[in-house]
């Protein structure tokens, strides 16, 4: 191999295919195609749509779980179920997959953008102090790409104003926040089984955990249209405004098997990250993802920053063309979204957040990718490194 780059036409580091992720075995495949059989396919006609609330429940310890059709349909049922609307501010971070922002908007409120963790990427408690006003009406507190938010703080905040904690665990299956998992601390805790997620129930899904008895009833009605609880003859009878949140048979059935494999994917994950950390610190310019004392990481994303000085988009272009898969990391703030923006809803800066959009590129160690896997990303990283000049 010459050390002449593969952007600029010298030979790539890798030539063969990134493992692919999700990857799917026998036994997901064949309880599928049982359950497409029994033509009980959505949560009226059939009980798999509870066994797999049940065992999500079960798994992270709490009383209830109402699956729903994606992550951003979750957050949404939560912020309907919490009363939000029009006059209402929900705080939410600068530096985010959109769709923790955009249910916001769904329900007329407004959108406040806070800035961000230097170093875990995560909703800064200091920004929200700043943000908040007695119009404020619920904190979504994302663990990004795994890392969980500082709970206690935030949690602090919302207990003084007397207001909800949404966990945003789209991205944090199995993380722990102080040896308690993502998604059980706040008022709700929002996930998202979208197909690359940690775990998938066959490429959307999402659910929400609670302990609130009262909120999990209305959430389940807002999920189906606002139709009351079906025991036995059904009386479609409609209670509130409601969606068509529901979860199916299939996509349940799906999640209950990756479920079962969730412990050994996070295992897989996180080996691959600690491999990768070790190597990667052999080399200038990049850091890779910081941990804080009090989390477990569970590396749905490996994210690195690469130094403020180098180019990162031409950085990212010449890794690529190496044969790795890497990407930039969230590169426009959601402040300066034209979504949010257009609308006069930019707020006050948040800085942090502006430079992470220049700086963050992510790397993959889901759980069928090994050691020769990330070696080949240390390799390419570090010849881009020397070729670059750097």
């Amino acid at each position: 191999m010459t050390d002449k780059l593969a952007i600029d036409g010298g030979s790539r580091t890798r030539n063969e295919p990134f493992p692919p992720w999700p990857h799917f075995e026998w036994d997901d495949g064949a309880a599928v195609s049982e359950t497409l059989r029994s033509g009980r396919l959505t949560q009226i006609t059939g009980s798999y749509v509870r066994d797999f609330e049940h065992a999500f429940a079960e798994w992270h310890g709490v009383n209830n779980c109402i699956a729903t059709s994606s992550g951003t349909s979750a957050i949404h049922t939560a912020l309907i179920a919490l009363d939000a609307g029009p006059g209402d501010e929900v705080i939410v971070p600068a530096h985010t997959f959109i769709a923790s922002a955009t249910p916001v908007l769904h329900q007329r409120a407004k959108p406040v953008f806070a800035d961000v963790d230097e170093h875990t990427f995560c909703l800064s408690p200091d920004s929200v102090r700043e943000r908040i006003t007695t119009r404020t009406k619920a904190i979504v507190a994302v663990h990004l790409n795994g890392h969980p938010a500082d709970l206690d703080a935030l949690q602090e905040i919302a207990d003084e104003r007397g207001i909800p904690l949404i966990e945003d665990a789209a991205q944090a299956h199995g993380a722990l926040y102080k040896k308690r998992k993502a998604g059980t601390i706040g008022r709700v805790g929002c996930f998202s089984f979208w197909e690359d997620k940690i775990i998938t129930t066959g490429g959307e899904g999402g659910a929400i955990l609670t302990d609130d008895d009262a909120l999990a009833d209305r959430m389940r009605r807002i999920r189906h249209h606002g139709e009351g609880p079906i025991e036995g003859e059904r009386a479609y009878y409609h209670l509130e405004l409601g969606y068509n949140y529901r979860m199916t048979s299939m996509q349940a059935v799906a999640g209950q098997m990756q479920l079962r494999k969730l412990d050994r994917y996070l295992d897989d994950r996180r080996r691959n990250a600690a491999y990768l950390t070790e190597r990667l610190g052999e080399l200038p310019h990049v850091t890779p993802p910081f941990v804080a004392d009090y989390a477990v990481h569970s590396y749905y994303k490996y994210i690195c920053r690469l130094a403020s000085y180098l180019d990162t988009q031409r950085f990212v272009q010449a890794v690529a063309a190496e044969g790795v898969p890497i990407s930039r990391r969230y590169p426009t703030p959601l402040p300066q979204q034209p979504v949010f923006r257009d609308l006069g809803l930019a707020g006050p800066p948040c800085p942090i957040a502006e430079r992470l959009g220049g700086e963050l590129f992510t790397l993959l160690v889901h759980p069928t990718a090994t050691t020769n896997d990330m070696d080949d990303y240390v390799k390419a990283i570090g010849k881009v490194l020397k070729g670059l000049g750097e």
